[in-house]
C-alpha cells in the first residue's frame, strides 16, 4: 500500500510539474494565435485597401487628359523663366512688343485653399489695340491659371507716332 501511495503521489507530482511547465507555453501559444488572427485581419484590410487603390487608379487613367491639363494649369515649379518665355512668345505672336516684366509678390495662399502659392507680375507691352485684345485672349485661353488683376493704357500724344503702351498686373497660381 505504501508503494501505491508513493507511486500515486509521484504521478500527481509529475502531473503538477508537467502542468506548471506546459501551462505558460500554452498561454504563449494562445497569445501568438491571437496575434496571428489580428495580423491576418490587418492583412485582409490592407489587401482590400490596395485593391481599392488599384480600382481608383484605373478610373483616373480614364481622365488622364484632364489631369494633365490641371497639372499644366497649376505647375509644381512656378519658374519665372518659363512664365517670361510664355509672355514673350505670346506677345510676339500677337504682334506686341514686350517692354518689361517685373516680378511682384510671391506668397502662399491662406491655409483654407491648400498648399497653393501666388506669383504676381507686372508686364508692359506696346502695340495696337487689336494685338492687345488677341494677347489677352491668349492669356485667358492658356492652360496656366493666369488672372489679370488690372490693366492701364498709356496713349502717346498725337504728334508722336508711337503705339499705345499697356501695363498689366497678372497673378499666377501654382502648388
Amino acid at each position: 500500500m505504501n508503494k501505491i501511495i508513493i507511486i500515486g503521489a509521484g504521478l500527481v507530482m509529475a502531473l503538477i510539474i508537467a502542468v506548471l511547465l506546459v501551462w505558460p507555453q500554452y498561454q504563449k501559444l494562445q497569445v501568438l494565435n491571437s496575434d496571428i488572427e489580428n495580423k491576418g485581419g490587418e492583412l485582409r484590410a490592407q489587401e482590400a485597401y490596395f485593391f481599392r487603390i488599384k480600382e481608383i487608379s484605373a478610373q483616373l487613367q480614364e481622365y488622364s487628359d484632364a489631369l494633365s491639363k490641371i497639372s499644366s494649369a497649376l505647375p509644381k515649379d512656378p519658374s519665372l523663366a518659363s512664365m517670361a518665355s510664355f509672355l514673350q512668345t505670346n506677345s510676339a505672336q500677337t504682334g506686341l512688343i514686350l517692354r518689361r516684366i517685373v516680378l511682384g509678390d510671391t506668397a502662399a495662399l491662406s491655409e483654407n485653399k491648400g498648399p497653393l502659392a501666388e506669383m504676381q507680375f507686372v508686364i508692359q507691352v506696346s502695340g495696337s489695340y487689336e494685338s492687345f485684345k488677341d494677347f489677352l485672349g491668349l492669356i485667358e485661353n492658356s492652360a496656366r491659371m493666369i488672372e489679370v488683376k488690372s490693366i492701364s493704357v498709356e496713349i502717346p500724344l498725337e504728334k508722336s507716332e508711337g503705339s499705345p503702351t499697356f501695363t498689366l498686373n497678372l497673378k499666377t497660381t501654382s502648388y
